[in-house]
Order: structure tokens, then sequence, then C-alpha cells
């Protein structure tokens, strides 16, 4: 009822409105999408191959790119109005942004978790699979790292598959205790037996 009076108030009286500025509403948005996004891409979700198998991470992540998009588009024309039209100052333009920054801060200044800090966990997989060849493990966790598939090769080196791989391109470690594995596309010693890969099928 507030807004009407205004808007007829503002007609009648020729005055404008001020436009709004982006507000809490929106930087709650801003906040869980940046929340959500960080916990994804530093494998904090719930694994899809647990108890809570529906909160998917590509869909999360997907689902925070839309709420950027719209949150983003609605800040600029909010600013916009408030700076350009109505030339005026307000804080409520700093906070979704300044999220934002802190997130992708964050990101590019704390380390992510590695094979080699869950390398215990891994390795007791890894031996187990070398010296038994043929058996293959699906959809498990280790750490924060959700494995799609684990089996040995005849050569007898160890492939764990990450769950993140997707078309024609697969991405995961290897166990190679004997040598540097071939046939990859990438291939990147990480320590010991330990070999990161990413294979592109063409």
């Amino acid at each position: 009822m507030k807004e009407i009076d205004k808007w007829v108030g503002s007609r009648l009286t020729g005055v404008p409105t001020r436009s709004k500025p982006p507000g809490p509403i929106l930087l709650a948005f801003v906040t869980v999408a940046v929340i959500v996004w960080v916990c994804v891409d530093r494998n904090w979700w719930p694994s899809p191959f647990g108890s809570y198998a529906w909160l998917d991470p590509l869909l999360a992540a997907i689902v925070c790119v839309l709420v950027f998009l719209v949150t983003g588009l609605i800040w600029a024309i909010r600013t916009l109005y408030v700076l350009g039209r109505d030339q005026r100052w307000s804080w409520w333009v700093v906070p979704a942004p300044a999220v934002v920054l802190a997130g992708l801060a964050f990101l590019a200044l704390m380390p992510s978790t590695s094979l080699l800090d869950v390398r215990s966990e891994f390795d007791a997989i890894a031996v187990d699979l070398h010296d038994n060849p043929g058996v293959w493990r699906e959809r498990f966790e280790i750490g924060p790292f959700d494995i799609r598939s684990a089996h040995s090769s005849p050569s007898g080196e160890v492939y764990f598959t990450d769950n993140a791989s997707i078309f024609n391109t697969t991405i995961g470690w290897v166990y190679s205790p004997d040598a540097e594995p071939s046939g990859l596309t990438t291939v990147t010693h990480l320590d010991g037996p330990w070999y990161e890969y990413t294979s592109v099928w063409r």
C-alpha cells in the first residue's frame, strides 16, 4: 500500500520516487550461492554416492550459475538506477559483489585438498586392487573425493576415475609402482607411485 501511495504521490507532484538499491534478499541469495559454489569446487558437497545422492553436485553448480546470472542482472539494474538516475549513494550496492569477491579470493588463495592429503586411504585400496587383478570397485568416497570406479590393469597399474569426468574426458589418479603409466593424454607425478592423469578419447 505504501508503494502505491508513493507512486500516486509522485505522479501528482511530478517528483520521481527513489529507486530501490540491491537489498538483503538479493544479498542472501548471493551468499548462499557463493557458499554452495565453494563447497562444490572444494569437494565439500555431499557425495552423490552417499545418503544425500539427490544433492547432485553438478545440479548444484548449474543452479549456482543461474542464481549468479539473475542476481547479477538485478544488482546491475538497481545499482544503475540508484547511482545513475537518482544520483545518490547506497551502501547496499557493496555487499553482494564483496561476497562474490571474498569467495573468489578464498578459492584462489586457499589450497584445495589433494590425493596426498588422504593418501593412506588411496594406498589401502590401491594395494588391495593391485594384489587382486580383475577386481573392480565402483561408486565410493575417499575423503572429499567421489570415485566413479577403481580397477587394476593387466600391466599392474591401478586406475581411479574421478566422478568429475565428463563426456570424452576422463580424469583421475594412477597407482603405478613399477613405471610411469603410458597411453594417457597427460600424466603428472604426485609422489612415489602416484600420478594424476587426464585422458581424452577421440
